[in-house]
């Protein structure tokens, strides 16, 4: 009787553990193939672009705290980070941010903007695209990187004023001054037309309406530059009497705006010959003509050529960001 008792508790106990086993393999298996599925879900989405940080919505406020150019260059920098860890040994965002600094400010990374919204950044290893949309910037050339703006601001937010002073390295495009003519062929000066057209733009800039203490050329870039920032700005408070923007060619003429509906402007034709550069402009509801030495504005603004290119490059940017703005303040008068 002993041994069958002893028996039958022995198999009890292995019954039990049997099942004991059986309960934990369901189980576990059953986590096991939930875990398999997130994995699959995630591989999905990695092979389909390169994502860095969630693309959400970009609020208008988000937008206003930074220019075009500087998300173009946080995106490059998000893009860029890992080949920066590898060659110069960086370990974090502010390193990073002083090193492209200063390879922009020597020359050895170069930016073109080739429209309102698209650029190429070259280095010695070749060149990207860099596109500013929406809410995300993306990075072409050896795939694709996309960037959400929120995870930009994050990254490097805190270095605004610094990646704001970088902007100033950022050129025209080599091709957009390829397709510029010249009817200045005087060896001694490099202004294409539309250079010598800003550089006169300027000369006579707020002359119409004088501000204290602006008469030097070195005042009028001060001006206008503050008038030209002022324009990526908010909306809600751009002043739309103050928007310079150009070029536009009508009748022989090369004109820039000074507002946002473009009926007011200044134009200019370039001499096939001769020196005298013939200004057309809006005065008492007619237009009067006077003209202005081209040898004297090459000689006056060619100590500031790359000032003057500056503003060349934003007055084109505002012509192209006309019809956004106008968007704009339709939305905002709904």
């Amino acid at each position: 009787m002993r041994k069958r008792a002893v028996g039958g508790i022995i198999v009890g106990v292995l019954v039990i553990l049997i099942c004991l086993v059986f309960i934990f393999t369901k189980n576990n298996n059953t986590q096991v193939k939930q875990q398999n599925n997130k994995s699959e879900v995630g591989i999905k989405i990695n092979k389909r672009k390169r994502n860095l940080g969630s693309i959400t919505k970009t609020s208008n406020g988000q937008d206003e705290k930074y220019s075009t150019d500087q998300w173009m260059l946080m995106g490059y920098m998000a893009y860029a980070y890992d080949n920066y860890v590898q060659s110069r040994h960086i370990s974090n965002n502010s390193e990073m941010v002083t090193d492209v600094k200063e390879d922009l400010d020597n020359g050895d990374l170069k930016a073109n903007r080739e429209s309102a919204n698209s650029y190429t950044l070259t280095n010695k290893f070749g060149s990207v695209g860099v596109t500013v949309q929406t809410d995300t910037v993306k990075v072409t050339g050896d795939g694709e990187t996309i960037t959400a703006k929120s995870e930009l601001e994050h990254k490097f937010g805190a270095y605004a004023d610094k990646i704001k002073s970088m902007t100033q390295d950022i050129k025209t495009s080599n091709s957009d001054n390829s397709k510029t003519t010249t009817h200045n062929n005087n060896k001694d000066t490099d202004f294409n037309d539309e250079e010598l057209i800003t550089a006169a733009f300027l000369n006579d800039y707020n002359t119409a309406v004088p501000e204290k203490g602006v008469s030097t050329p070195q005042q009028r870039l001060i001006l206008l530059s503050k008038v030209l920032a002022n324009s990526q700005g908010p909306v809600k408070k751009l002043d739309t009497d103050d928007y310079v923007n150009g070029f536009y060619t009508d009748d022989g003429y090369t004109s820039i705006a000074t507002n946002l509906s473009t009926s007011h402007s200044v134009g200019f034709r370039l001499p096939d010959h001769g020196d005298q550069i013939i200004e057309r402009y809006a005065a008492a509801g007619t237009f009067k003509k006077r003209t202005v030495s081209k040898s004297k504005i090459i000689q006056t603004w060619k100590p500031y050529k790359n000032e003057v290119d500056k503003i060349l490059v934003q007055i084109k940017v505002n012509k192209q960001n006309i019809p956004k703005v106008n968007k704009e303040i339709a939305n905002m008068a709904n």
